[in-house]
C-alpha cells in the first residue's frame, strides 16, 4: 500500500511537471482503502511483531523488574514494620509492668515514710510534753518557794507593823 501511494504520488508529480493532463482528481489516483493488499498486510504484521518484541525486551522487561523490586521492598518494609510493631507492643507492655511495679514501690515507700514521720511526730510530741511538764513543775516549785518567801516576808512585815502600832499606841497612852 505504501509503495502504491508513493508511486501514484510520484506519477502525479511527473504528470503535472510534464504538462500532461492530470487525472480528474487527486482522490481518484489514490488506491482503494477497502482492498486488502497481502504484501502490505504481511509487512505490517511483521513490523508490529518486531515492534512488540523490541518493546517487550527493551521497555517492558526492565519496567516489570522495577515493579517487582518495588513490590519486594514494600513487602519487606511491611514485614519490618510488623516486627517493629510487635517490638513496640512488647516494650510498651514491659514499660507498663515496670511502671506498675515502681508505683507500688513508691506507694510502699510513701507509706513507710508516713509511718516513720508519724513515729517521729509522736516522739517529738512526747518530748515536748515532758519538757513542758518539767517546765511546769519547775515553775510550780519556783512559785511555791516564792509564795513561801512572800508569806515569810509578809509575816515579818505584819509583826513589824503590829509592833510599831503597839509602840505608837503606847506612846499615845
Amino acid at each position: 500500500m505504501f509503495p502504491d501511494v508513493m508511486a501514484s504520488t510520484w506519477q502525479l508529480g511527473i504528470m503535472i511537471a510534464s504538462g500532461n493532463e492530470a487525472p480528474k482528481s487527486f482522490m481518484d489516483s489514490l488506491p482503494d482503502p477497502m482492498k486488502l493488499d497481502p504484501a502490505t498486510l504481511i509487512f505490517v504484521m511483521v513490523l508490529v511483531t518486531c515492534l512488540f518484541l523490541f518493546m517487550k525486551t527493551v521497555f517492558f522487561r526492565p519496567l516489570v523488574k522495577v515493579m517487582d523490586d518495588r513490590e519486594a521492598e514494600i513487602l519487606s518494609g511491611a514485614s519490618s514494620r510488623a516486627e517493629a510493631a510487635t517490638l513496640v507492643e512488647g516494650r510498651q507492655a514491659e514499660y507498663a509492668a515496670r511502671l506498675r511495679e515502681l508505683r507500688a514501690r513508691a506507694f510502699e515507700h510513701r507509706k513507710a515514710l508516713a509511718a516513720v514521720a508519724g513515729r517521729e511526730k509522736e516522739a517529738l510530741l512526747a518530748q515536748a510534753r515532758s519538757a513542758a511538764d518539767a517546765q511546769r513543775a519547775a515553775a510550780l516549785a519556783q512559785l511555791a518557794t516564792a509564795q513561801e518567801a512572800a508569806k515569810v516576808e509578809l509575816l515579818t512585815q505584819v509583826e513589824a507593823l503590829s509592833e510599831s502600832m503597839v509602840q505608837h499606841l503606847l506612846r499615845q497612852a
